[in-house]
């Protein structure tokens, strides 16, 4: 049955990744797009709460969704980024490994070899302390092609390409059901004067971030263990003393913890040369958008700093901002992937689900997919 619809297509969320998904379709000449955003504004969420790297691909299975888009994406973004007068800096990392960790370096290394990242090599302590005097190390590996980029001003290109195609937005508005109709969808929508009503589309890109499972259960229930779920870490960041303003060069990553699901805490800079540390990784039991940081965390902040850089005190850190990461878990023990799906049993849902990081990364690559799929299938 053929409906006559609202929009062509609708987003749900305008972070990143949805707000990369309108510039694409803008790029391909979408214009009767609609997205939804339950913030007050666009990018609010987890996508303003993070490091702002631009990942090499370093870490990820080969075979891993992660994998395809980070190192799809990387090249994708830098270039965007010098098009479109986005503050970025392709500053390079050094992931470092102290006494009795080598064998975890090399293991890391040779994932990076299989996985075609660039520019990559290691280092020997002597080598560290040449790159960075300030940090302490027995070897490391030097990434070359990590960087750091505003994701402000990142969204903010995104979002004015898309309103330069018409799109709409629809701010402080939650998507609360969805009906299939016909070859189209119809969704719910709460209001921000807690009125509900209805807008349809023949598409819907479901990027709705830390809810994207949550949408996707409107449509097919939330009794089916097959579906995706997702786990939520909550990641914190403390700040240094302006003392340390420009102290580094290269953003500091200890090696990944792999129990949680984590690239550990690590110092990274903003366009000021401003320091910070994080983000830690703590599982929540009970979900919810509590973004305060506890000041009690601060003396672990310390003591996992203090291996790299000898010369930090306690007194040098203070509560800065935290960040909830949507996790997909493929299996116990197993890194958590994205989850980008075209649902073959409802034509015209794209889900868009667990995308942490490297979403930053990944979000062109992401955003040209789901517009080619669109443009495609509609053509």
């Amino acid at each position: 049955m053929i409906v006559q619809t609202d929009y062509e297509i609708i987003i749900v969320g305008a972070g990143v990744i949805g707000l990369a998904v309108a510039r694409a379709l803008a790029i391909e000449e979408k214009r009767s797009v609609l997205i939804i955003e339950k913030e007050m504004g666009f990018g609010q969420g987890t996508s303003s709460r993070n490091s702002e790297v631009i990942h090499s691909g370093i870490y990820y299975p080969s075979n891993s969704i992660k994998a395809k888009y980070c190192l799809n994406g990387r090249a994708k973004l830098y270039e965007f980024c010098r098009r479109n007068n986005v503050w970025y800096k392709n500053c390079g990392k050094l992931v470092v490994a102290q006494i009795g960790q080598e064998s975890q370096l090399t293991s890391l290394f040779e994932q990076a070899q299989a996985n075609d990242v660039p520019d990559v090599h290691i280092v020997d302590r002597l080598g560290v302390s040449k790159l960075e005097p300030t940090v302490s190390a027995e070897s490391a590996m030097f990434v070359g092609c990590t960087g750091i980029v505003s994701a402000h001003e990142l969204m903010s290109a995104y979002h004015r390409i898309a309103t330069q195609a018409d799109h709409d937005i629809l701010l402080r508005s939650t998507v609360v059901g969805v009906e299939p109709k016909g070859d189209a969808y119809l969704l719910e929508v709460k209001g921000s004067d807690d009125i509900n009503y209805t807008v349809t589309g023949r598409w819907i890109v479901n990027a709705a971030g830390l809810y994207s499972d949550k949408i996707a259960q409107f449509l097919w229930g939330n009794n089916n263990i097959i579906r995706p779920s997702l786990s939520y870490s909550k990641g914190s960041y403390f700040k240094l003393s302006t003392k340390w303003r420009h102290s580094v060069r290269h953003l500091i990553y200890p090696l990944p913890d792999k129990e949680k699901d984590s690239l550990g805490i690590h110092l990274s800079f903003d366009q000021a040369g401003n320091m910070k540390l994080g983000p830690d990784a703590t599982w929540m039991q009970n979900y919810s958008e509590d973004y305060d940081v506890n000041s009690d965390n601060l003396n672990a902040f310390y003591l996992a700093a203090k291996r790299y850089l000898p010369s930090l005190e306690s007194i040098d850190l203070s509560p800065d901002y935290s960040g909830i990461r949507p996790k997909l878990m493929t299996g116990p023990n197993e890194p958590s992937d994205f989850y980008i799906r075209h649902e073959p049993d409802y034509p015209g849902w794209i889900n868009l689900i667990g995308i942490d990081s490297p979403g930053l990364t990944s979000s062109l690559a992401i955003g040209e997919d789901v517009a080619r799929w669109i443009t495609n299938e509609s053509s």
